[in-house]
């Protein structure tokens, strides 16, 4: 008999464990809801990237670092217009931006994008393929005379 009252009580122990987490996640959930300026943030990072312009934009500049006239040029769009939607995208945090001479070259922000960044989210790499999402080359931008 002993035996069995001690696995009794090692199960009911697992079961008190395991009622109880639930309570802890629920406040940690409740907790999080509360700040509003995160849930703002979130809430304007997945309406950028719900525009179907910036993301292209994100996903040219997984591929490699860029600048605005390459970028416009691929897009098929105005040089003002990708200045435009990059600084939505710059002002989120999700690119970033260094000046090389008269250009300036924009390239993703992956920790702006957290677990869901575009090299290592499954969502991406099943969407993109393997090759979409490889790491970005150095481009020289020094051309040949």
């Amino acid at each position: 008999m002993p035996v069995t009252r001690t696995r009794t009580t090692r199960a009911r122990r697992r079961v008190n464990r395991a009622a109880r987490a639930p309570g802890r996640a629920a406040e940690r959930v409740r907790l999080a809801l509360q700040d509003g300026a995160a849930v703002e943030r979130l809430s304007r990072t997945f309406r950028a990237l719900g525009d179907p312009t910036r993301s292209k934009m994100v996903l040219a500049l997984s591929l490699a670092e860029i600048c605005v006239s390459d970028l416009a040029h691929a897009l098929g769009a105005s040089l003002s217009a990708t200045s435009h939607q990059l600084r939505i995208l710059r002002d989120l945090g999700m690119v970033r931006v260094r000046r090389a001479g008269k250009s300036q070259l924009y390239t993703l922000n992956e920790e702006a994008f957290g677990f869901c960044a575009p090299r290592v989210c499954q969502a991406w790499r099943a969407t993109l393929g393997r090759e979409a999402v490889a790491p970005p080359r150095a481009r020289s931008r020094a051309r040949a005379r």
